[in-house]
């Protein structure tokens, strides 16, 4: 995964969101987004394939299971709220696999995450 920046994804109205994770402590993988679906609440709201979890609705996800985080994910009625942290490499990803291109939405966010990662690293 490279370098990223940690994003607040925040959803509401309730399931289904529109996005699949994989990933857990039993499979030793972090937790990561797999895929979103298109047209889903999370296609418009920065979430990204992916993207690593860090922690949703204010729990940690570094210890969960697959299972945990299916079961904390089911418990959630309304509003659902996660940590990111972003894959400045994502871009690229979708410039190479064009049966996937990247939304107007994901372009700018790159773009934006990439110039600001650019910046820091050169005033750092």
């Amino acid at each position: 995964m490279g370098t990223g920046d940690f994003i607040c994804i925040s959803m509401t109205g309730g399931a289904p969101w529109g996005f699949r994770l994989q990933g857990g402590k039993e499979q030793q993988q972090p937790l990561q987004v797999a895929k979103i679906r298109s047209q889903s609440k999370a296609s418009g709201s920065g979430l990204c394939e992916g993207d690593e979890v860090v922690s949703i609705n204010g729990s940690p996800c570094a210890d969960l299971t697959h299972p945990e985080v299916i079961k904390l994910m089911e418990s959630i009625t309304d509003s659902l709220q996660m940590l990111v942290k972003s894959r400045v490499d994502a871009l690229f990803l979708f410039l190479e696999d064009q049966s996937h291109p990247p939304s107007l939405q994901h372009l700018l966010g790159y773009t934006s995450l990439l110039i600001t990662t650019l910046a820091n690293q050169l005033m750092g």
